[in-house]
């Protein structure tokens, strides 16, 4: 018998201030958040073995709760005295609100495991999980085999290791908390009097959770005294009743309303190379390699709906889920092209505007990244290169920083004296020859064609490199095993990036959706340090 009891538990405190005399109004505010998640959980184990055969099992419940909780304050009118940021400092009376949410998961959960010889295994799992945000409990298995192939070759001298292993599970996901049922939002008050509103988001008493369904094969590998490997895995997840808002007709006093539609197919194939080309009793030289590449498919949504929008990006630029095409489709308005593919420009010596249609989708085409770990005696140096081919991103700060001529592209080449002729066509098919004042093509990046602000999201990325030293044993006392001295620097160079303004990795407002729309991303930085490690 097993008992546990985990906690997670912080607090994060943000103050923002805006110095008198700015552009900006003056101000000060505050937000203090506090997230904890409390696990409860206990287990009845059952372990027997006869000769050959092995059984592992255990029961168990398990009771999730969650909690946040967040104040916030801010000045309003502007500050009475400069420097002095406190929410008493406000010309206005301050303004504050505050939000709770709870959360709650009751489970029951069970595994039962069986082996044979060391070399073949069955396993199996059931959960159901009463989840506090959704209508209804959700019941999902699982069962996963595996053949170590290498216990029936063990005269071969060439193989190490061989695995093949396939699996088949189901989990449920639960929705956000209060969003089957409506509330009313309360405003700020005008002249004393509440303000109340209904959300903009119709909430769904009738949701049920979504429903993953995972398959997956895999087989690795290990030769020549495991000089070589390799662990390959090809996997597809169908997520149905996806919990998500979807438009409706503003007449029904709301925007959208949460239910659970659609289906969405994500495939794929990971897979890893180990290499040790060199190794002798002073050197070594190894080598890891990954890869993996993920199509991610809209299979279906609600009814006859054919898109969602995920977020919109600032003025006509969308993140959508179109069914039957990739996930993530960045949509906005491209180039006006003729029957010959040549941008169309206007008679005034700017591109004009195309349809809208999609510019890309925030999915790469592969990931791949280089490991390479050199030692020699007591020394050991490494070395991670990162690459990302395909993926699109829209970016902001490009459009803005172009509009506002804060951007080197703005001044460069004399542009703003001497002005631009953009390379393309005129309505009637003759080379275009119009002088584009600089000021008036930088501020086309805002109003114009939003293809302008879409870059490819590939990179070469040297992500990280490290440097050790290992004290040699004569150096060390009775009661020391090693001491190690380490140097480490990541994030130090990046490579075929399509705006050198930009981080591809840095272009989401935040997880989850909202990918692939860069909204005053930070710059991405360096990272150094060093370590001492030492083990008695």
């Amino acid at each position: 018998m097993v008992g546990n009891v985990y906690g997670d538990l912080y607090n994060l405190t943000t103050r923002e201030r805006v110095a008198v005399y700015s552009q900006a109004q003056s101000g000060y505010s505050q937000v203090v958040r506090n997230v904890s998640e409390m696990n409860y959980e206990g287990r009845l184990h059952l372990d027997k073995r006869w000769d050959k055969l092995s059984l592992n099992t255990f029961a168990g419940v398990n009771r999730r709760h969650s909690s946040y909780s967040s104040l916030s304050g801010t000045t309003s009118g502007g500050l009475i005295i400069p420097n002095l940021y406190s929410l008493s400092n406000s010309r206005n009376l301050s303004r504050s609100s505050n939000y709770d949410s709870q959360e709650r998961v009751n489970s029951l959960y069970g595994m039962v495991s069986l082996g044979y010889a060391d070399m073949l295994f069955l396993e199996a799992t059931n959960r159901k999980d009463w989840f506090s945000t959704v209508k209804k409990a959700a019941n999902y298995p699982s069962v996963t085999g595996s053949f170590i192939f290498s216990e029936l070759l063990k005269d071969t001298s060439w193989l190490s290791y061989g695995k093949i292993r396939s699996g088949w599970a189901r989990v449920s996901n639960g929705a956000s908390p209060y969003v089957i049922a409506n509330y009313y939002n309360i405003g700020t008050p005008f002249q004393d009097i509440p303000s109340y509103s209904n959300q903009s988001t119709a909430n769904n008493p009738d949701l049920v959770p979504e429903i993953k369904t995972s398959k997956e094969i895999g087989l690795e590998m290990k030769l020549l005294n495991n000089r070589i490997g390799f662990d390959i895995s090809l996997y597809e997840d169908i997520t149905k009743d996806l919990i998500t808002p979807l438009q409706i007709t503003s007449s029904t006093g709301f925007t959208s309303k949460y239910i659970n539609a659609g289906k969405l197919r994500n495939r794929g194939i990971e897979a890893s190379v180990y290499l040790t080309p060199i190794k002798t009793n002073d050197f070594s030289w190894d080598i890891t390699w990954n890869f993996s590449k993920n199509n991610n498919k809209l299979l279906s949504l609600y009814e006859d709906t054919q898109s969602l929008t995920l977020v919109n990006a600032p003025f006509s630029v969308s993140l959508l889920a179109v069914v039957g095409e990739k996930y993530g489709q960045i949509y906005g308005n491209d180039y006006a092209y003729d029957e010959n593919g040549n941008k169309i420009i206007n008679a005034n010596g700017t591109y004009k505007v195309g349809e809208r249609k999609a510019l890309g989708s925030i999915i790469p085409d592969y990931n791949m990244g280089i490991r390479n770990a050199f030692q020699y005696k007591g020394i050991n140096l490494g070395f991670l290169i990162d690459i990302q081919k395909g993926g699109s991103y829209f970016s902001t700060s490009h459009m803005w920083g172009s509009y506002s001529g804060l951007l080197e592209a703005t001044a460069a080449n004399g542009i703003r004296e001497n002005g631009i002729v953009l390379e393309g066509v005129k309505a009637d098919g003759s080379p275009n020859t119009t002088v584009l004042s600089g000021y008036n093509w930088a501020r086309a990046h805002y109003n114009g064609v939003d293809a302008q602000n879409v870059f490819d999201a590939g990179y070469i990325k040297l992500r990280e490199a490290t440097l050790g030293y290992s004290l040699p044993k004569k150096f060390l006392g009775k009661k020391i095993n090693s001491v190690t001295f380490a140097a480490f620097a990541r994030n130090l160079f990046a490579w075929n990036l399509a705006w050198r303004g930009m981080d591809p990795e840095n272009t989401s407002y935040g997880s989850g959706n909202i990918q692939g729309i860069e909204g005053g991303s930070l710059p991405s930085t360096r990272t150094y340090g060093m370590n001492i490690e030492i083990k008695i």
